[in-house]
């Protein structure tokens, strides 16, 4: 090693963060070198972008417009013939200029010279639209150029017509137009006349490149305005403009230059061209040759035979060869005729309308001296016609014009700005009318096309989501609120005014009150995972009440109020208690079969919780009990709850409570089991009679239905694999979730069951209610399997006898209940407590319940 490397070596060893900072810029540089061919493309992009945006560009660019649009018409009214080199060497120069601004155009700016989508037409066969959707949208992916790109490639080509060496015959139009030989020759004339037309016409086209000018000095007045921020306070500061504007503005100015440039080249077609000069040349020969008339007497007789002759040889041809029905001469008195012969068949001047005439008078002094005249009437009925046949296309197409463009304009508006407002109008009065549906007329996540991504769209996506937001923060009891509130009329002082806050209205409903057991220790264990232990609870729980009939309330830490609001008015309630009863079994059938799902923690958390709780499994407590209670908003204008109260809500939540003493998963009073059918009552034992207290006048009977959790395996549907029954079910169900209003994900809806370890929540389906549920749900038939129907007569035979104050028959009763379960039944245990208290005997005047 030699003294320099040595010295380096050290120097590095002493400092590495030199080293690193050198090995950091090495990275760098070498990133930069082998990024550079793209970087290098991008700035030339950007640059050239840049030079032809650039004020002096735009300014000569300009000026060559305008030298396009009037040179040419400079150089024939000012300039003589030789002159016209130097103009077609500066249209020349012209013309290559505007084709290397549209190159420039194409290669720089995004979307100027675009071509067709492929991607997106392969896309539209595969998404789920209409076929007028699917049309539209291969018809946008097919177009090749932009707007501005086809009409800066035909305002140049059209100058092609005025340069001799790209199109030798461009210039032979306006000889014939404007040579006196070619007007004398008729036919040719006027076919002179409309080729100098149409190249007017052509050059007209060249106007739209002002259109450059004016987008120009738009785009850089909104660049100013957007970067100048005043100073004075007190001036509002311009919004940027919007998606909706800048559409409209452009949509505005696309369809004014189209029918601007329709008019300026059907309007001149519609145009009847007047050769009137030519009969005026004929009149004046014939005028001449009657004139010579007049000196015949100083002629030898072959001379005036000759010059006799010359005159009607004149008239006769000029006859023949127009339209004329009547020629009289006046003031020649030279003996000859006064009327000039006008072949037979011809129209008489009496038979034609004063417009189909057309009168010429050509007048002069005779070679006597005196005045003489030729008058000579045409028939211009031909003409008139074809006038009048123009002028019908002429005033049709300016009716079609009108009509058309005020359609496409007001097309526009309502497409971007009025059916949007009247949609967003129309959502609000569906979500006022019924603040919990889901089905409205217009759903915005269904918007596909070119206008996606405009304001007013996502306003109506924005209205749509505060209404889900709303109807999930509120739920079932505050819908009433909602429904009011955007029904509101302005107040007084012109103010939109709210009133959360008043009467509330009495109900009547199914309440149930769910509790998650061991949640203190629970969330002491999971720490900030405990919200996803909640919610995945929550998930299944709601999912299943929505499927039910019923709603979510309330949402307190570990319990949840649920609602199933009964019609007073009916007496028939739809099986709403066998519902009820149904979605809380069936909740915890589920939550035991999606326990992986529910315990998916972090590998610290689970270890906690285990360690706390071995083999620990999520359990829930219900109570479910019916009666009325006042629905409304409770709080202030700080903060609502929309919810309920009564002493009914207390009681179920007291049911909810109980379940622990007398060892159930859940509770119902009697008058809840009053509403169940008898498919679904036969299977419920009452295991208490009670009043909560001395002062209340109805005694509770408390009945539950057995389910043991622990003693039954429920099997999972294989992944990927659901059955015919889920697969129906599918998309009736995630329209009835809670949780619907939110944006679905194709992720989200792609599969019924999903894999519960990665802590993907599953969809449960559920059929259609029937009461043969209780018959046919695998669930509902395992979770009573524990408990057959001897073991229920025994029960109830005990039960009948503890009610009575045959105790020592109920404490037989009660055991053998016991004997048959292994000692496991909760409720005989809870009992036969409650009896020992008393020593096994029957209180002084027992009334047949038991005061709490």
């Amino acid at each position: 090693m030699t003294k320099q490397e040595t010295v380096g070596s050290s120097d590095v060893e002493k400092n590495p963060q030199n080293t690193a900072s050198k090995r950091a810029f090495q990275s760098h540089y070498d990133e930069s070198f082998r990024a550079s061919p793209a970087t290098t493309k991008r700035k030339i992009k950007e640059r050239c972008a840049a030079l032809v945006s650039s004020s002096s560009t735009v300014i000569f660019m300009t000026l060559v417009t305008i030298y396009a649009l009037f040179g040419d018409d400079v150089r024939i009214l000012a300039l003589d013939k030789s002159a016209d080199d130097a103009f077609i060497v500066a249209s020349s120069i012209a013309f290559f200029l505007f084709l290397a601004e549209i190159a420039i155009h194409s290669w720089c700016t995004e979307g100027y010279l675009r071509f067709p989508d492929w991607e997106k037409i392969k896309l539209s066969q595969t998404l789920s639209i209409s076929g007028r959707e699917r049309v539209e949208m291969v018809l946008s992916a097919l177009k090749i150029g932009s707007f501005y790109f086809w009409l800066d490639l035909l305002a140049t080509l059209s100058m092609i017509l005025e340069i001799p060496w790209m199109s030798p015959s461009s210039l032979e139009g306006e000889g014939d137009a404007g040579s006196l030989d070619s007007a004398r020759a008729g036919k040719a004339s006027k076919a002179g006349a409309k080729a100098a037309k149409i190249i007017k016409i052509v050059r007209m086209v060249r106007l739209v490149r002002l259109v450059k000018l004016y987008k120009y000095f738009s785009e850089n007045r909104q660049k100013k305005e957007g970067s100048v921020v005043p100073d004075d306070k007190s001036v509002d500061n311009m919004p940027p403009e919007s998606h909706v504007g800048a559409e409209m503005s452009d949509r505005t100015t696309k369809k004014v230059i189209v029918g601007v440039l329709v008019m300026l080249v059907v309007i001149p077609m519609l145009q009847v061209d007047s050769l009137q000069y030519i009969d005026e040349f004929g009149m004046q020969m014939i005028f001449e040759r009657r004139s010579a008339l007049s000196i015949i007497g100083n002629q030898t007789p072959e001379e005036n035979v000759q010059s006799i002759q010359s005159w009607e040889f004149s008239e006769q041809y000029f006859i023949n060869t127009t339209d004329c029905i009547e020629m009289t001469y006046d003031g020649f008195n030279d003996n000859q005729k006064e009327f000039g012969m006008i072949p037979l068949g011809r129209s008489k001047p009496q038979n034609l309308r004063q417009s189909e005439l057309l009168t010429l008078t050509i007048e002069g002094e005779g070679l006597k001296g005196g005045q003489s005249s030729i008058k000579a009437v045409f028939d211009n009925s031909e003409k008139a016609d074809e006038e009048a046949f123009l002028n019908i296309l002429l005033t049709s197409f300016v009716i079609i014009l009108l009509g058309v463009g005020t359609m496409t304009f007001q097309n526009d508006v309502n497409n971007l700005v009025i059916l949007p407002i009247e949609k967003m109008v129309q959502l609000i009065r569906e979500i006022s009318e019924n603040p919990l549906g889901k089905e409205f007329s217009f759903n915005p996540e269904e918007i596909q096309g070119t206008d996606d991504g405009m304001e007013t769209t996502l306003l109506l996506r924005t209205i749509s989501k505060i209404a889900g937001l709303m109807r999930v923060g509120f739920g079932e009891a505050g819908a009433e609120i909602i429904g009011k509130n955007l029904n509101m009329c302005s107040d007084e002082h012109g103010g939109s005014s709210m009133n959360l806050l008043g009467n509330g209205t009495k109900i009547t409903s199914i309440f149930g009150f769910c509790d998650i057991r061991n949640f203190t220790d629970t969330t002491e264990c999971l720490q900030e995972e405990v919200m996803l232990f909640v919610n995945r609870i929550a998930h299944i729980l709601h999912s299943i009440v929505a499927q039910c009939g019923g709603a979510a309330n309330k949402n307190i830490g570990d319990a949840f109020l649920l609602t199933w609001k009964l019609d007073t008015k009916k007496h028939e309630h739809n099986y709403l208690g066998d519902r009820a009863l149904y979605s809380l079994l069936k909740t915890m059938a589920e939550m035991n079969r999606h326990e992986d799902f529910i315990c998916n923690f972090s590998p610290t958390a689970l270890g906690a919780l285990y360690e706390r709780m071995p083999g620990y499994k999520c359990r829930m407590g219900c109570g479910l009990h019916v009666g009325w209670a006042v629905e409304g908003a409770i709080g202030s204008d700080k903060k609502i709850d929309a919810s309920y109260i009564s002493p009914h809500v207390n009681f179920a939540e007291f049911l909810e409570g109980s379940t622990k003493e007398y060892g159930v998963p859940l509770l119902m009073s009697d008058s809840f089991h009053k509403l169940l059918s008898p498919q679904v009552a036969k299977y419920c034992r009452q295991v208490d009679n009670f009043k909560k207290s001395v002062h209340d006048n109805d005694v509770t009977g408390l009945f539950t239905y057995d389910a043991d959790l622990d003693g039954v395996e429920f099997k999972i549907a294989p992944e990927g694999r659901p059955s015919a029954r889920e697969r129906k079910a599918s998309r009736a169900m995630r329209k009835t979730l809670t949780n619907s209003a939110q944006p679905k994900t194709k992720k989200s809806s792609s599969s019924i069951i999903r894999s519960r370890m990665m802590g993907e929540a599953p969809d449960i389906i559920l059929d259609d209610f029937s009461v043969k549920v209780w018959e046919t749900d695998e669930d509902m038939v395992s979770l009573r399997m524990h408990l057959g129907e001897e073991c229920r007569a025994v029960w109830s035979h005990g039960m009948d006898a503890f009610i009575a104050g045959d105790w020592s028959t109920a404490v037989v009763k009660f055991n053998e209940v016991l004997e048959i379960t292994n000692g496991m039944d909760g409720p005989s245990k809870h009992i036969l407590g409650v009896m020992e208290d008393f020593q096994f005997t029957i209180p002084e005047n027992w009334p047949g319940y038991r005061i709490l």
